[in-house]
């Protein structure tokens, strides 16, 4: 049964993705199939600045990035030392975890699924005029829209930072794969 729905899932996803290449081939008039333009990965990140280095917190990111996104996270740390903050170098600073390809889709879907419980969410702030690099960078601020999370995690847990790469660096092609995958934007 699991095969099954597996073999769903990469069919809804091809398809998806089929769809999404013939809109944008036919609105920027492009010739060449491979100069596509797409969602390269997707990096969620958590940083340890309000906990203290106490390694009890810790294990709560990892179950919600593990939870959330269904992937083992990462530790970072730091490169050099920060007096200023008090961090050595080498000392753990956060967590991350990278998606891309399949996985990418199912957080977007999950993503999508659960924005619409937040109440005071409108969209995510796009800002056309400063844009010029190839990465959309985002804050999620509730926590408790996810279904896999319970209250009593996220109360601790406050914001959880959201990075889109992009293969393009035009606003343009940026603004229509974000709406394409119904991503609700506010424009600046």
């Amino acid at each position: 049964m699991q095969v099954l729905s597996k073999l769903n899932n990469l069919r809804i996803y091809d398809d998806y993705i089929y769809n999404q290449k013939l809109d944008f081939l036919t609105k920027f008039n492009l010739i060449n199939n491979l100069a596509q333009k797409n969602i390269t990965k997707i990096t969620l990140n958590f940083g340890f600045k309000n906990i203290k280095f106490e390694k009890k917190k810790m294990i709560l990111f990892f179950m919600v990035l593990e939870l959330i996104t269904n992937q083992k996270c990462i530790l970072t740390s730091s490169r050099k030392n920060l007096i200023f903050l008090r961090i050595k170098k080498g000392s753990i600073t956060g967590c991350k975890v990278t998606l891309r390809k399949a996985n990418l889709f199912n957080f977007l879907d999950n993503l999508l699924l659960a924005l619409p419980r937040s109440e005071n969410f409108k969209g995510f702030f796009y800002n056309k005029k400063t844009k010029k690099h190839n990465n959309f960078s985002t804050r999620l601020e509730d926590l408790f829209i996810f279904h896999t999370l319970e209250s009593e995690i996220v109360s601790f847990i406050k914001t959880l930072d959201i990075s889109f790469s992009f293969n393009t660096i035009n606003d343009e092609e940026k603004f229509f794969i974000l709406t394409y995958y119904k991503l609700p934007l506010i424009i600046k």
